[in-house]
């Protein structure tokens, strides 16, 4: 036994398993984690405007500039708030001659935020981080530290 010595065969197996070792250490570890996150170079911050309608003040308050926000569905956050704004919510209702009013809806608010946040131009979109996809005038479940508000993005500045 102690005269064996590896033949061509075994050389060949043995630098095989070292290339599909080395491979899939690349693989998951260089190529998987830029594919994945889509981060690049070519990520920037961008300033994007959401609103959230009819909250009352409570859901207002708990709305403070510099909050970071993030996405529900994937806990990625998208940005961090710079700027809060409310007004109060308004509707219309008939009046008795065939006309509108406009009325002001009783304790609740339409709140407007400023977000800056990490957001990448694809062929696809625009996506935060590489992985949340922004569309404007699409609803996206969103919470900070205090509130779980229902976002509606309206401008996208690049």
């Amino acid at each position: 036994m102690a005269g064996k010595r590896p033949n061509i065969v075994d050389i060949l197996i043995i630098l095989t398993l070292v290339a599909v070792v080395i491979l899939a250490v690349f693989k998951t570890g260089v190529v998987n984690r830029n594919e994945s996150s889509g981060v690049e170079e070519s990520a920037e911050k961008t300033t994007y405007t959401a609103f959230v309608d009819k909250v009352r003040m409570p859901t207002v308050n708990a709305l403070h500039e510099g909050d970071l926000i993030f996405d529900d569905k994937t806990g990625i956050c998208i940005g961090e708030i710079k700027a809060v704004e409310y007004t109060p919510l308004f509707y219309h209702l008939p009046d008795g001659n065939g006309g509108m009013v406009r009325a002001q809806y009783p304790d609740y608010y339409r709140v407007t935020m400023t977000i800056e946040g990490s957001v990448i131009e694809k062929d696809e979109g625009y996506f935060v981080d590489g992985v949340v996809e922004l569309k404007i005038n699409s609803e996206m479940d969103a919470f900070t530290k205090y509130a779980k508000p229902t976002i509606k993005v309206t401008n996208i500045e690049m």
